[in-house]
């Protein structure tokens, strides 16, 4: 069992995965435990009974500061797709280097890392993968590969006074989405819901914010547990007992994978989009030609490209994953349907005057 009175920070809990975090911890309802936000600004809006501290996590002394006290920590803080790799590295892989040192020297008991599920991803499909998969020399874009760098150094500071463990989920969207839903708008506003990259014959795992933010909850209540389970106890490569968390990592979706293109038109139609006729087809070869000379052009120009072979290769790819492991370990399921998760997201999208 927890123990009561623990203080979780949640480093980034003022973004898109965090705040859903905060909520879930709040209707987890852990007795007694105290909440704490780090994020490197204020927030729009407080939780009256969670507290919030400014911070920079590539600052030791700011973490310091804000790491006294702490039981456990949850990292969720990433820059948004799209940037360069400078950036990627300095926050996701030095950031979360200087997140664990000053961690562990403080007695922090232990820390919940956001991964991404695409940190496996080398362009070829992913059925059913589960976490025996191995995490590619050669990343597909730099975003993933400083995710897979910050996840190995997660896991490797593992201990028996610091205890860690990653969470991959995939495809997220929901309420406060900055980048999936948006997307899936400007498209419908633009009239370009006709177009299509592949055949939409790869199945994709889609994953509703909330049930992410549960899987955080979920992971951190087993690096507190005092007791293990005799029916429950696993070994590690060193021959230790362990409730089978501590040191791993967990694939986190909804587990109900749909063909990758029914997930916008779902999004069009609930917006009250009617189609009419066929779509226009961009086979998977063409579109790879036209990212790399997209990719080439904008390294002449010293540009971030937006089209690329990555974007490509995630909408044509079979992107789905085995989920078992997470629901083993961590006693997880998704409480929110992708109907429902779907529903929620675009009415919020619509009162925050965003569709």
């Amino acid at each position: 069992m927890v123990q009561d009175k623990q203080h979780v920070l949640i480093i980034g809990g003022n973004g898109f995965l965090g705040s859903h975090i905060i909520t879930s911890f709040l209707d987890a309802g852990w007795p007694g435990s105290k909440l704490t936000v780090l994020d490197i600004r204020e927030p729009n809006t407080k939780v009256p009974s969670v507290g919030y501290i400014t911070g920079d996590i590539c600052n030791p002394d700011d973490m310091r500061s804000a790491f006294r006290g702490i039981d456990i920590i949850v990292h969720t803080a990433s820059p948004l797709h799209g940037l360069g790799r400078t950036v990627y590295f300095k926050v996701n892989v030095e950031g979360t280097r200087t997140i664990i040192d000053v961690a562990k020297e403080l007695g922090v008991k232990g820390l919940v890392y956001t991964s991404s599920a695409g940190v496996v991803f080398d362009g070829s499909d992913l059925v059913n993968c589960n976490e025996d998969a191995r995490i590619p020399e050669i990343a597909m874009d730099a975003y993933n590969e400083s995710k897979a760098v910050a996840e190995q150094l997660v896991l490797d500071s593992n201990g028996p006074t610091f205890k860690t463990c990653a969470l991959r989920p995939a495809g997220l969207f929901g309420e406060g989405d900055r980048q999936m839903i948006p997307g899936m708008l400007k498209i419908l506003k633009n009239g370009q819901t006709r177009f299509q990259l592949g055949n939409n014959d790869n199945l994709f795992d889609y994953t509703y914010i909330g049930n992410a933010a549960h899987a955080h909850v979920l992971a951190a209540q087993k690096l507190l547990q005092k007791s293990q389970d005799p029916q429950h106890v696993y070994r590690s490569a060193e021959g230790i007992a362990t409730n089978g968390v501590e040191g791993e990592a967990f694939f986190i979706t909804n587990g109900t994978p749909i063909y990758f293109w029914d997930m916008p038109r779902a999004i069009f139609a609930y917006m009250g989009h009617k189609h009419t006729g066929s779509y226009i087809v961009l086979p998977k070869a063409l579109a790879t030609y036209m990212g790399l000379a997209s990719e080439w052009v904008c390294w002449v120009l010293r540009k971030e490209p937006t089209f690329t072979r990555f974007r490509v290769q995630f909408a044509c790819a079979q992107r789905y994953y085995d989920i078992s492991k997470a629901r083993e370990r961590l006693g997880y399921e998704a409480p929110v349907s992708l109907q429902e998760g779907l529903a929620r997201s675009l009415e919020w999208a619509k009162q925050n005057g965003e569709a």
